[in-house]
């Protein structure tokens, strides 16, 4: 299954829906959420980002036909020795 992936200019928000669907309307705090979604790519299901867990992200596409989240990402610093 193909998918499509809306991230913000941050990358700290994505939006995923199956191909070919459009962004749902969600109201109230949703609607906030959505707000400067761009789409990014498209890509096969099985090639998500990393990071994402594909069980709850097909659970959430199944049940509500979008799955959105926040994205943390952590950094850190090591040290290599010659």
């Amino acid at each position: 299954m193909l998918v499509d992936i809306y991230r913000d200019e941050t990358l700290d928000r994505i939006l995923i829906i199956e191909e070919g669907k459009e962004i749902p309307r969600i109201s109230g705090e949703g609607s906030k959420f959505l707000k400067g979604l761009a789409f990014q790519r498209q890509v096969d299901f099985k090639d998500l980002p990393m990071g994402l867990q594909s069980e709850e992200v097909m659970e959430s596409l199944k049940a509500r036909g979008f799955y959105a989240a926040r994205q943390t990402v952590t950094v850190t610093e090591v040290e290599i020795q010659d």
